[in-house]
C-alpha cells in the first residue's frame, strides 16, 4: 500500500511538472511576435542610420561645390566689349568633353535626362490629386518646373565665365588675376588609369591667366578659341583631365573633379527688371522660356549676332542672380547605378533603361540648391 502510494505521489507531481501544448503554442508565438518587433525595430534603425548617414555625406559634398561655385561667380567678370563674358549650355551627348568615358551596357538616358521645359515633363509625373494639378498649372504658366526636380542633361550645364576668384594651385605665382572658369559633368575614373571605375564627377577647369589673356577673352563655343581638335587650344574641354594638371605655356591650367557622384548639374540665371508699379522682379535669361523659345544654350553680350532674342537684348545680358541645383549620389547609389551600367543588375519587368537608370539615381540621391547673387565687375 505503502508503495502504490508513493507511485501515485510521482505521478501527480509528474502531470504538474510538463506544458501543455496550448502553453508551448502561445509561447511560440509570444517568441516569435518580440523576435519580429525585434527585427522590425533593428532594420528601422540601420535603414535610419544609413539614410542619415548618406545625408550627411552629400551635405558636405554638395556645401563645398555650392561655396566654392559661388565664390567663382562673386568674383565674376563682365565688360561690353561685345565679347562673350558668360556662357552655359545643356548638354544632352557625351561630345563636349573628350575625357568621357562611356558605360558598358546601361548608359545615363538622353531623353529622359533632360527634363527642363514644360514640354520636357511626362504627364505621370504630375499627380492625379488636387496639389498635383496646382503644381501642373503652375509649371505651365512658367514653362518650366521646379528647379529641384529638374534634369539637365547627359553632362549636366557647361558653365563658362571669367572671375578673379582666389586660385587654388598654389604654384601659381600671379594669383588673382582674370582667369576662365568652366563647369560640366565627365564620367571618367578617379585616378584616369583604365583599371579605374569611371563615376561621374564635376569637372572645375581654372585656365590659368596667360592662358585665358593669348585665347582672348570671348567663351563663345565657335569664335571663342575652342579648338578640341587642336594642340593650340588654351580653354576647351579637352584639357579635362587627370590628373589634375597639364602643361600648357610654362604654366598648367588646373582641370580637376570637384566632387565624385554628381549626377546633374543646373542653374537658372536672372536679371532684375521692374514691373509697371516699379517694384523688381526676376526675369529668367537661362534656360529662356519665355515666347516659347525654349532656349537651352545662354549667352551673355552685347554683340548683336550673338542675341538669342532678335527683339530683346536683355535675354543676353550678364547674369544678376543664379540659382544653383546638384543631385548627388549616395556611395549606395554610385553602387547601384555602375551595377546597371555595366550591366550586373537585371531591369525590372515594365521599365526601360532610361527609367530604371533615373528610378535608380533618385532613390539613392539628394538634390542641393542655392540661389547666388552675383558681384560682377567691369575691367
Amino acid at each position: 500500500m505503502k508503495y502504490m502510494g508513493f507511485l501515485s505521489r510521482i505521478k501527480l507531481r509528474n502531470s504538474h511538472s510538463g506544458f501543455t501544448i496550448l502553453e508551448l503554442l502561445v509561447a511560440v508565438s509570444v517568441t516569435a511576435l518580440l523576435a519580429a518587433m525585434l527585427l522590425n525595430i533593428t532594420s528601422q534603425v540601420v535603414s535610419t542610420q544609413t539614410k542619415a548617414s548618406g545625408d550627411l555625406e552629400t551635405n558636405q559634398i554638395a556645401q563645398f561645390i555650392l561655396d566654392r561655385i559661388q565664390e567663382d561667380l562673386q568674383c565674376a567678370i563682365s565688360r561690353n566689349d561685345g565679347n562673350v563674358w558668360m556662357a552655359a549650355k545643356i548638354l544632352t551627348d557625351e561630345l563636349t568633353s573628350s575625357s568621357w568615358v562611356s558605360s558598358k551596357s546601361v548608359a545615363k538616358p538622353k531623353e529622359e535626362s533632360k527634363r527642363v521645359f514644360i514640354d520636357d515633363w511626362p504627364d505621370e509625373v504630375w499627380l492625379s490629386d488636387q496639389k498635383g494639378k496646382e503644381a501642373k498649372e503652375l509649371a505651365e504658366a512658367n514653362q518650366q518646373g521646379p528647379l529641384i526636380e529638374s534634369r539637365y542633361g547627359i553632362g549636366g550645364t557647361w558653365l563658362r565665365f571669367f572671375s578673379q576668384a582666389p586660385e587654388l594651385d598654389s604654384n601659381i605665382q600671379n594669383k588673382g588675376e582674370v582667369r576662365a572658369i568652366a563647369y560640366q559633368i565627365v564620367r571618367y575614373g578617379l585616378t584616369g588609369a583604365d583599371t579605374s571605375r569611371p563615376r561621374y564627377q564635376l569637372f572645375r577647369s581654372d585656365v590659368s591667366a596667360e592662358n585665358t589673356f593669348a585665347a582672348g577673352f570671348n567663351l563663345h563655343p565657335v569664335d571663342g578659341n575652342y579648338n578640341a581638335n587642336k594642340a593650340s587650344n588654351l580653354r576647351g574641354a579637352n584639357i579635362i583631365k587627370n590628373p589634375i594638371s597639364q602643361e600648357t605655356l610654362g604654366e598648367s591650367p588646373t582641370s580637376f573633379s570637384l566632387a565624385s557622384n554628381i549626377v546633374d548639374f543646373g542653374l537658372r540665371a536672372y536679371i532684375y527688371q521692374k514691373n509697371s508699379l516699379g517694384k523688381r522682379y526676376l526675369k529668367q535669361l537661362f534656360p529662356m522660356t519665355e515666347n516659347m523659345n525654349h532656349e537651352d544654350e545662354f549667352i551673355a553680350s552685347t554683340h548683336s549676332g550673338y542675341r538669342s532674342n532678335p527683339s530683346d537684348a536683355s535675354f543676353n545680358a550678364f547674369p544678376e542672380v543664379v540659382d544653383v541645383m546638384i543631385r548627388v549620389l549616395t556611395s549606395e547609389g554610385e553602387s547601384a547605378v555602375s551595377a546597371l551600367e555595366e550591366g550586373l543588375t537585371p531591369i525590372p519587368e515594365g521599365y526601360d533603361e532610361g527609367e530604371y537608370w533615373w528610378k535608380l539615381a533618385e532613390e539613392n540621391s539628394d538634390v542641393y540648391t542655392r540661389r547666388i547673387k552675383i558681384f560682377s565687375s567691369s575691367i
